[in-house]
């Protein structure tokens, strides 16, 4: 339905720009910029009793003890959400749009959104352009993310499609060395303000148009879904002249947070409320609770995904990062983003082997068991022997000697069933999920 609503202008205004919520929305976003600590808790205050009496009256949460303070309550974990997904949705009259996660894993997770879900997510992507001098709904924007346009061996252009005057999709599954010509002419024809990519597709993008010297030209670029690796935030402003946004989120929309320089992030309230429970020293535990979505109210949600902040932060630190009054340095990924070592012992850092790594558009690693994994390379004009050599010294940087590794050099990066291509996938922590199913922002 998503798909179809984007391609008819105002059937898009009136459900994701809804006027009934859209503007006290942008004003509630804009106003609590600058809200004091004690303003933000007296609201987080406010709208957690009001989720809380929503779930009051489901039976998913009988046993939740919503009375107890929250960081007393139990978590909501996935398994529980995906195995009884009706016993945490409300029965209402009011239309319902119906969502899912990716599904990687097989089994995506059943989810339903109520019209203010969708309009204050919307709200806050509109607000977030707008830092960068970017009014959204009337800029021109082209989509490199996931979209399915034709079937992926189908080697005949067009690889996109323009839904409407001011949106074009892109396929990322067709990009390449070979078509990149094609994806640079229609990009020219099109002129688009904003590029809404994943970090993936976005890297290959850049890669391509600065070996061509392409002219393409844009504004602003929002990625999310995936990791964004360091530095290339400064590669697409060279490159395209543009500023860049990372935004994560999730499918689940228990919170959000957002980044305009490498290493500094922070979580957009009241989109949501993030909970940073410490795991160890400076990685912390999220979890989120959604404000607007009365028809699927989650609470307490176990994201699984890790916050990275400085050691010894104080509980009001804590406080002040989850509330967004203070920075974080990022979401480091999935607590199963690991490479599993014969030994049971875990390594967290893997998606960091392509760093420095030059002659690759990108590159991927991928464990296929505890001592066999092979790096996926897409190449550009550097490449050499010296790119191979780089990518193995940093891989036995972090992986003990006893684990082989092989190069696999491909045209294109390898991508999961749904679409997404991480940095780090591991066959068997993460049952080939691929890592956070981190959200697509909507424009």
């Amino acid at each position: 339905m998503s798909a179809f609503v984007k391609s008819i202008p105002l059937a898009e205004r009136l459900i994701r720009r809804n006027p009934l919520y859209y503007r006290g929305f942008r004003r509630l976003l804009a106003q609590n910029e600058t809200a004091t600590l004690a303003e933000r808790r007296a609201l987080a205050e406010r709208l957690l009793a009001r989720s809380r009496a929503w779930a009051a009256a489901l039976p998913g949460y009988a046993h939740f003890h919503l009375d107890c303070p929250l960081a007393e309550q139990p978590i909501l974990v996935k398994d529980s959400l995906q195995s009884r997904a009706e016993e945490f949705q409300a029965r209402t009259w009011i239309p319902v749009a119906h969502a899912a996660t990716g599904g990687s894993t097989g089994v995506p997770l059943r989810l339903v959104r109520s019209p203010q879900s969708l309009t204050m997510e919307q709200a806050m992507i509109d607000h977030l352009a707008a830092k960068a001098g970017i009014d959204l709904p009337r800029a021109k924007v082209a989509v490199l993310r996931i979209d399915r346009i034709k079937d992926p061996n189908d080697d005949r252009p067009p690889f996109w499609r323009q839904v409407n005057p001011q949106r074009l999709v892109l396929s990322s599954m067709h990009l390449n060395a070979r078509r990149f010509p094609a994806f640079e002419q229609q990009l020219k024809e099109f002129q688009p303000d904003v590029l809404l990519a994943l970090p993936s597709s976005l890297e290959l993008l850049t890669d391509l148009a600065s070996e061509h010297g392409s002219p393409i030209g844009l504004k602003l670029v929002i990625t999310s879904s995936e990791m964004l690796r360091p530095g290339l935030r400064e590669r697409v402003r060279k490159c395209f002249g543009a500023k860049l946004i990372d935004y994560y989120g999730m499918a689940e929309r228990v919170c959000a947070a957002y980044s305009t320089e490498d290493g500094v992030y922070r979580f957009i309230f009241p989109y949501g409320f993030a909970e940073l429970m410490k795991i160890e020293e400076g990685r912390y535990r999220l979890l989120g609770t959604g404000f607007w979505n009365r028809c699927q109210p989650l609470r307490r949600y176990d994201t699984e995904d890790i916050a990275l902040l400085p050691g010894g932060a104080t509980a009001e630190q804590l406080e002040r990062v989850a509330l967004g009054l203070d920075p974080f340095a990022g979401i480091e990924g999935r607590s199963t983003d690991y490479f599993l070592l014969a030994d049971g012992s875990r390594i967290y850092t893997m998606d960091q082997v392509p760093l420095g790594v030059t002659g690759a558009a990108t590159v991927q690693l991928i464990q296929e068991s505890v001592d066999a994994a092979v790096v996926v390379v897409v190449p550009n004009g550097k490449f050499s022997d010296h790119t191979l050599e780089t990518i193995r010294h940093n891989f036995y940087q972090r992986a003990p000697r006893s684990v082989k590794v092989r190069v696999e050099v491909r045209d294109t990066p390898h991508r999961l069933a749904n679409g997404k291509a991480p940095a780090f996938i591991s066959t068997l922590a993460q049952g080939l999920t691929g890592g956070a199913a981190r959200q697509s922002a909507s424009v």
